[in-house]
């Protein structure tokens, strides 16, 4: 043979070195199929993958007569993909296709003598390179679970003398040799796109699980994502101001993708009733109607009590109407503020918690026991159960000590009394707290190095640039860039969803407005926001995510 044993050695720590700092694997696997020409000094080689959905691809040649070398697409014009599956019913194979489908190596002194094997493919090639392809050594490449994963071919191999011969026995034992490190490359590649692949599924699935939680979520954590991968991409792209410099490596991209998949993921341990509440007095029901079944009693009693009245001929019955009516019209104005406070979307005045207040020391008989039908656990949380088994005067609108339950405060006037939204101080703690849950459960993944700042990227999206955000109180200064495009992807996502039954959808010009405000108040870092505005991400996004009739015409210079 023409390299001497030294060589080889070389070159073999060579390729060992190499695959230890090249990324692409195809240039790896070129260096091998190269090493294991050289060794019989074939003139010509092809490296073939089969990959999982059966097709047969070229993806690297060489050619050292012609000075040619050719990496994945590149040898199209020599073979397109091959179906192997078709193949199998061809009366004439190629010798790639037989090596491939009977797991044999196929070695031919001379390619164009034999007739049981369709050379059409060194016809072409021989053609296309006015060149001349004589002897043939095939090869399928078989991983250590026993399944073909590829093959080589090689042609020509030539003495010391430059003549070429037939490939020897000693020759395949060799060329069989070093190409099994191809072998294990292509399945630790193939293992590591597997394993890639059940990651991605898993944090969709979990990412799904979680917005299917709760029917008012939609989609949220599969749009953050798309937010975030817009904002990233134009802050990359910037090539003046503050963000000129800023770069994302791959593995950042990678994070980034991940932390935006599972931002929420915490949300799995927060009742739904808590992330859906629309109204002041919703658990897994709005209690308002338990209240107006109240008001109902009362207006039935100011009835009865009229009716009385009237039989006694206490007084005229024109008084005792409008004794009646102006009753019934109290109790309707009193009943209209409840409900009206109950929805949440305008902040309370002091009047009207003072109004709350008066209204909820108004009495009514209840008649059947409020024992009766609950569970147990439930029962041991009442203060009085003798009272509560019979007939009392009990509070119109009530706070009682079964109301608090765990961390939860469920009473009915304390929960009117929320000055803004729907969502009480106990409540808003633990939604807050799913951040928290988020970053443990991420700390608890053994991400690789390189993805490392999955858990800062995902567990800062609720943090402020002021300091004043959770659960951290970080500033700008103490987060990454990365960490604020998540807090705005979030934000604008929120702000545009239209399945919320806590808010009616906003119009595009509302949530930048909102976005300014957030901007200026040290809420959201000022610099990827202008990013944002300028670049036109929100208005991209709007265009494919959001319904039309939120989309309204604005000066993007108005919301800077």
């Amino acid at each position: 043979m023409q390299y001497e044993d030294s060589s080889i050695l070389e070159e073999f720590l060579n390729i060992s070195d190499s695959l230890i700092k090249e990324t692409d694997y195809l240039v790896s696997i070129g260096k091998i199929i190269d090493l294991a020409g050289h060794i019989c000094s074939a003139e010509a080689g092809f490296f073939y993958t089969l990959a999982d959905d059966k097709f047969l691809n070229l993806e690297y040649s060489y050619n050292e007569k012609l000075h040619i070398r050719k990496l994945g697409s590149d040898n199209n014009q020599y073979q397109t993909s091959i179906f192997i599956p078709e193949s199998r019913n061809k009366q004439v194979k190629s010798a790639i296709e037989t090596c491939i489908i009977n797991n044999e190596i196929i070695n031919l002194p001379e390619i164009y003598t034999s007739t049981k094997l369709d050379n059409t493919f060194f016809a072409n090639y021989d053609a296309l390179n006015n060149y001349a392809s004589v002897s043939l050594l095939t090869i399928p490449l078989v991983n250590r679970k026993g399944y073909v994963v590829g093959a080589v071919q090689y042609i020509n191999p030539k003495d010391i003398k430059g003549k070429y011969i037939s490939f020897t026995k000693d020759m395949q034992k060799e060329i069989s040799s070093v190409c099994n490190l191809a072998t294990l490359i292509l399945e630790n590649r193939k293992l590591n796109e597997d394993y890639g692949q059940l990651l991605e599924s898993f944090i969709e699935v979990l990412a799904r699980a979680i917005d299917a939680k709760s029917p008012y979520t939609g989609a949220h954590c599969q749009r953050v994502p798309v937010i975030a991968r817009m904002l990233a991409t134009a802050a990359v792209q910037e090539e003046n101001g503050p963000l000129k410099d800023f770069e994302m490596s791959n593995d950042d991209w990678y994070a980034l993708n991940i932390a935006s998949w599972l931002h929420d993921c915490g949300k799995v341990t927060t009742p739904e009733y808590i992330v859906d509440k629309a109204t002041k007095l919703e658990t897994i029901n709005n209690r308002i109607h338990e209240i107006r079944n109240r008001f109902e009693i009362l207006r039935r009693d100011a009835h009865i009590e009229y009716l009385k009245k009237r039989l006694a001929n206490v007084a005229p019955q024109e008084t005792l109407q409008a004794e009646f009516v102006n009753k019934i019209r109290e109790l309707e104005a009193e009943f209209d503020l409840v409900a009206k406070c109950n929805i949440g979307d305008t902040p309370l005045t002091d009047k009207e918690i003072e109004m709350l207040e008066e209204i909820s020391k108004k009495q009514f008989v209840r008649y059947f026991s409020r024992v009766k039908g609950i569970s147990w656990a439930e029962r041991d949380h009442m203060d009085d159960l003798e009272a509560a088994a019979h007939p009392q005067m009990e509070n119109l609108l009530q706070n009682r000590k079964d109301h608090v339950w765990g961390p939860y405060n469920r009473g009915e006037l304390y929960n009117l009394k929320v000055r803004s939204g729907t969502i009480n101080k106990e409540e808003r703690e633990k939604i807050n707290e799913h951040i928290i849950v988020t970053i443990d459960m991420l700390r608890a993944l053994p991400f690789p190095k390189e993805l490392s700042n999955v858990v800062e990227y995902a567990g800062a999206h609720h943090e402020r640039i002021d300091g004043k955000g959770y659960p951290n109180g970080l500033t700008g200064d103490q987060m990454s860039i990365p960490a604020k495009i998540m807090a705005i992807a979030d934000i604008f996502e929120a702000l545009t969803a239209n399945d919320r039954p806590y808010k009616e959808p906003k119009k595009i010009s509302q949530v930048l407005e909102i976005m300014k405000y957030m901007k200026n108040s040290g809420h959201i870092d000022p610099d990827l926001y202008d990013v944002f505005i300028r670049s036109g991400v929100y208005k991209e996004y709007a265009e494919q995510y959001i319904s039309k009739e939120q989309i309204d015409n604005v000066n993007p210079e108005d919301y800077l």
